[in-house]
């Protein structure tokens, strides 16, 4: 159980004593140091809040725990080579790495710095955001109690969760992370290396949190009395000129598609011919550079589905959506149904019948109300650079503009 500290008294190093008020009597709280490192892990897992500290500054700040144990790779896509504490998100989506240890643990001076900083340098390169998400997930009994975690954390807002963890990817990708040290007590010469790391790095915030324990003498009263280091002003005001959030975020957005890039390219070269791979490519990138809009898929196989034409101006918005994975393409018609007028599906129609080898997937598809995505063969419809260059025709002349 825990109480409210209703006297504190302090000395330059922190609390010294803690006395409750109950009914007409103080109760004398002792300092009691933790029986095990576990014990103060557990305390954060179930009470993130505690990553607050004493600040004012931070009324209004959470955190959702994603996992204990998190593996951290050295290397793109390989498993974890070492193992950080807690990785926390908070409510604006900063990944926020936490590593414990006691005070009686001499590695806290020295060694658990370069620890930390092992993670965070890896994490910042090969954690993919797929991964953050599924660990997040993996931590509940199913899927729905996660959503309802996840929704609890939100405030309830049904539709924050998508930028929710957009954010996360962006703050990832732009290295805007949260490096805590956590333990009963924080030595000198790991506050002086927090303070320090903090006022250095643009991006990222080091913090140091002492979590103290009193416990009342010969009772079950607790109380937990945590206090944050590391935050000088000399620090805040690196923050906010060193990393503005347009600027990062601008950095951020761009690395992800570039990774997602990669990603898709990669799949696709995996899984298909030299050459017919290259044709593949090609026509996605026709779009990407055409203006498309991209929505990406990841997972074991990423995909990625191409949105050319699309304008939040009715009289412009004519979309052409095609698809891009592993074993092929398709022109996604049944997403586009709702947003072309019958004349227009019907001359898309016509313009997909143009591409060699595509006139096969179309049978029926008007007395389907296109209900359908005609996923097709590339070896069939991308057999030749004639076939690519009206592929490229179709999708531009299709996109444009009732």
């Amino acid at each position: 159980m825990f109480a409210p500290a209703e006297s504190m008294l302090h000395d330059s190093h922190g609390v010294c004593a803690i006395y409750l008020k109950h009914d007409d009597k103080l109760v004398e709280m002792i300092e009691e140091p933790y029986e095990a490192e576990e014990i103060l892990q557990k305390l954060l897992a179930d009470y993130p809040n505690l990553l607050g500290g004493d600040r004012d500054s931070r009324v209004g700040k959470r955190w959702l725990l994603v996992q204990r144990e998190i593996g951290v790779p050295a290397v793109e896509g390989a498993g974890g080579r070492w193992s950080v504490d807690h990785l926390f998100l908070d409510n604006d989506g900063v990944p926020t790495l936490v590593e414990v240890k006691r005070s009686t643990d001499t590695r806290i001076r020295r060694e658990v710095v370069g620890q930390m900083l092992d993670y965070a340098a890896n994490a910042s390169s090969y954690w993919a955001l797929e991964g953050i998400r599924t660990a997040f997930e993996s931590r509940h009994d199913d899927v729905d109690q996660a959503e309802h975690v996840m929704l609890e954390f939100l405030g309830g807002d049904t539709d924050a969760a998508d930028g929710f963890w957009e954010r996360v990817g962006v703050n990832l990708q732009a290295r805007k992370l949260r490096l805590v040290f956590v333990a009963d007590e924080i030595p000198s010469e790991l506050r002086r290396v927090i303070e320090f790391l903090n006022e250095q790095m643009s991006t990222t915030e080091v913090l140091g949190l002492e979590v103290r324990q009193f416990v009342e003498r010969g009772g079950t009263r607790q109380t937990l009395v945590p206090r944050l280091i590391g935050q000088t002003e000399a620090a805040r005001g690196g923050k906010t000129k060193g990393a503005p959030s347009e600027k990062w975020r601008a950095a951020g957005l761009k690395a992800a598609a570039t990774r997602r890039h990669n990603a898709v390219v990669a799949t696709i070269r995996d899984a298909q011919p030299p050459d017919l791979a290259d044709r593949v490519i090609c026509l996605y990138e026709f779009m990407r550079d055409a203006g498309a809009e991209a929505s990406w898929e990841g997972g074991e196989h990423p995909s990625v589905t191409m949105w050319l034409g699309k304008s939040s101006d009715p009289d412009q918005n004519n979309p052409v959506s095609v698809s891009f994975y592993a074993a092929g393409v398709s022109i996604n018609f049944t997403s586009v149904r709702e947003h072309r007028s019958a004349t227009e599906m019907t001359r898309l129609v016509e313009l997909a019948r143009q591409i060699p080898g595509y006139a096969q997937y179309l049978v029926g598809i008007e007395g389907n109300n296109y209900g359908m995505h005609a996923g097709m063969r590339p070896d069939e419809v991308l057999s030749s650079d004639e076939a690519l260059e009206t592929f490229e025709r179709v999708v531009r002349e299709a996109s444009k503009p009732a």
